[in-house]
């Protein structure tokens, strides 16, 4: 964003800009940073930020469960495969459970699964609630507030998450007591130029987003052990877009999957 552009945006009432028609009420993106802490100290004084809001677990609340999006449909192949009595599912950011929800939709779990979804206080509210609601409670389904609560996991998985956290993927399968064997990453915007962060704008609330350099991104958990084996087009996240720069609109997020090498394979 040019510096005449960041005067006036930080002079501007966060209160107008949460209702002017020109910046919408959901997910629209503004100005670009080289860095998480850019782009925090762009934000106006007084401003909520990022997801754990009220806002947040009331959109939650009234969500649906199982909610399918095209993007869905990768994941839920994939998991059919390799799920396994007695595994555990780490979803990272996976709000009131809905990878969980969905894959019950499709296929019967398998028995003596666990399912640990960690993501914002919150959000988890929400989770724990809709639990109840579900008839969940006691179940598969595990909420926490931290990787470290998570413990071990056969499949790290995270969906649309990933570029709302200041840390990188790397640095988060590093905080788990071991690496998982599959990671699964659905709906994150990924391109071929610098990454970059921007302002994502809620509508009631403004927080850092992170866009990924690709080649960097899958280097970076290639580099842990892994082979990425696949990739597939998010056509559903065609909408983003970062106001006052052009060429930065994505025609779709994309998704991954990677598998943890064997020591045979990574000597």
């Amino acid at each position: 964003m040019n510096r005449w552009k960041v005067k006036l945006f930080k002079s501007i009432p966060w209160s107008l800009i949460s209702r002017s028609p020109s910046f919408g009420y959901v997910n629209t993106w503004i100005g670009i940073y080289p860095s998480w802490a850019a782009a925090m100290d762009a934000i106006p004084p007084g401003t909520p930020i990022g997801y754990n809001q009220k806002e947040t677990k009331e959109i939650f609340l009234k969500y649906p469960t199982a909610r399918v999006r095209p993007s869905d449909y990768a994941v839920l192949l994939h998991l059919r495969n390799i799920l396994r009595n007695g595994m555990r599912v780490v979803d990272a950011g996976g709000s009131i459970g809905m990878g969980y929800y969905i894959a019950q939709k499709y296929f019967p779990l398998p028995e003596s699964l666990e399912w640990v979804v960690f993501d914002l206080p919150e959000v988890l509210e929400a989770g724990r609630e809709v639990a109840i609601r579900e008839g969940e409670k006691g179940k598969a389904l595990r909420f926490v507030e931290s990787l470290a609560q998570a413990g071990a996991c056969d499949i790290f998985l995270s969906s649309g998450s990933l570029q709302l956290m200041e840390e990188p993927l790397s640095a988060l399968l590093k905080k788990l007591p071991v690496l998982p064997d599959r990671i699964l990453i659905n709906r994150i915007p990924v391109w071929d130029r610098e990454a970059v962060v921007t302002l994502n704008d809620l509508g009631y609330s403004l927080g850092p987003y992170n866009v990924f350099n690709r080649a960097a991104w899958v280097q970076s958990v290639e580099e842990l052990g892994y082979t990425l084996v696949d990739e597939w087009a998010c056509s559903e996240s065609n909408f983003f877009s970062i106001r006052f720069h052009k060429g930065t609109h994505l025609d779709s997020y994309r998704g991954f999957y990677f598998v943890r090498n064997s020591p045979e394979t990574s000597s």
